[in-house]
């Protein structure tokens, strides 16, 4: 059962709905898009440097070692670019830095000494390279499970937020809604107390697996803690939420009685077209919205519409 609240426009009309508009597409990762022109042209930057400091190196005296000025863009190339980019300016500087000792020193040392020297440049950039390509990995991957709810492999609170926010600023230049929705699991306790804690472990990866196949990529889904999870719907009013929402209630329940666990989803939205305060403010929105839901009949809907920066939220002491 859904049921609705009654909206809150700033000129007390009623909400008008707004019409669909596919959210602009995210930069994609790895090749494509414009992060591989951006990494193109920091890599080609950054050989640009190599070749300054080659040219630098050939009028310099021999006894002078130019190694870590050849190392330097290197390193930077390969933790702000990639592993490519280090690996191609690794050997672009061993060429470099060879053609300039042979200016130099041809006739003294010979092909066979430039050629090892020029490998052992070599040898010491591509270990530089991958040393830190794989701190830059670990890192990445800690941080990646800092923000990951380690049993349901969804966001987690603290990366929610951090999106709302970055969303919650979009909406403020663009003008358009933003709707965030807070779910929980009705009498999940009765399935951990009946089956036990592993059956509701599976439960709440049942429900977040539903709700990523059930949103947009555009969307964000989280787990807030316990049976408590959080969608962030931007560029979304009123009565597109309400479909998604019933969408996506009608595969939870599907999927949970399939399992044969008696749970509903209680679920409250709030659609912001003016923008709120802050994150902890829609969070508080949303948060009421669930909890009236739940009071009035567990497993229904409370959806309300602000056209204009809800009311402060004091939390209680």
């Amino acid at each position: 059962m859904t049921r609705r609240v009654a909206t809150r426009p700033s000129d007390g009309s009623a909400a008008t709905p707004a019409p669909w508009r596919a959210a602009p597409d995210r930069p994609p990762r790895g090749w494509g898009g414009r992060r591989a022109l951006r990494a193109i042209g920091w890599t080609l930057v950054w050989l640009g440097v190599v070749g300054a400091v080659g040219v630098a190196d050939a009028f310099t005296p021999a006894a002078v070692s130019m190694i870590l000025l050849y190392l330097a863009p290197i390193g930077f190339a390969t933790w702000f670019v990639g592993l490519w980019s280090g690996m191609v300016l690794s050997f672009a500087g061993a060429l470099i830095a060879g053609c300039a000792a042979a200016m130099e020193e041809s006739e003294r040392l010979g092909a066979a000494v430039l050629g090892w020297n020029g490998l052992m440049q070599l040898g010491a950039s591509i270990a530089l390279v991958l040393v830190l390509s794989a701190l830059r990995n670990r890192l990445e991957a800690e941080e990646s499970l800092a923000r990951t709810d380690t049993l349901t492999k969804i966001p987690n609170r603290r990366a929610f937020f951090e999106v709302a926010q970055h969303e919650l600023e979009r909406a403020r230049r663009n003008g358009r809604p933003l709707t965030l929705v807070y779910l929980d699991v009705d009498d999940f306790k009765d399935v951990n107390d009946r089956l036990g804690h592993a059956e509701g472990d599976a439960l709440l990866v049942v429900v977040a697996r539903t709700l990523r196949a059930g949103t947009r990529a555009m969307d964000s889904v989280a787990r807030l803690g316990g049976d408590e999870f959080a969608l962030l719907l931007p560029e979304t009013n009123a009565e597109m939420a309400e479909a998604l929402l019933d969408r996506v209630r009608a595969a939870l329940l599907d999927g949970t009685a399939d399992h044969g666990w008696n749970v509903r989803f209680s679920t409250g939205a709030a659609v912001f077209h003016a923008p709120a305060a802050s994150v902890d403010e829609m969070m508080a929105r949303a948060d009421e919205l669930m909890y009236a839901a739940k009071r009035s009949e567990k497993g229904s809907v409370r959806i309300a519409t602000y056209h204009m920066p809800p009311r402060p939220f004091l939390a209680s002491r």
